[in-house]
């Protein structure tokens, strides 16, 4: 499996509420039509157990795919279809980091 996992916070200006309902309303459905997106993950940050970490995060998300061919695809796709400024993340989020991770769980069953 592989994920792409990206770090941010909402962008100055946009409020909770504002931005929960474009990521619920529009963001969400959008993702929703990228071929080979098996499955999106929110997780929203609850606190940063280091002091030293200066970098603030509102959620990570993870986007899967089965592999990266599937990934490829889906990123070539995006460049052939853009999604409209209008219901684009910019303006709306500050991305702290985006990258993509081979993937291996290990299960502790006790």
């Amino acid at each position: 499996m592989v994920k792409a996992i990206l770090g941010y916070d909402i962008a100055p200006g946009v409020s909770f509420e504002q931005f929960e309902k474009w990521f619920r309303e529009i963001h969400i459905p959008d993702l929703s039509k990228i071929p080979g997106l098996k499955k999106f993950v929110i997780n929203t940050v609850e606190d940063i157990v280091r002091p030293d970490v200066k970098t603030k995060f509102f959620r990570i998300a993870e986007l899967h795919y089965e592999s990266m061919e599937a990934f490829l695809k889906a990123k070539k796709w995006r460049e052939e279809n853009p999604f409209p400024e209008e219901r684009s993340p910019k303006g709306r989020t500050e991305f702290k980091f985006y990258v993509i991770c081979e993937t291996e769980e290990i299960e502790f069953r006790k």
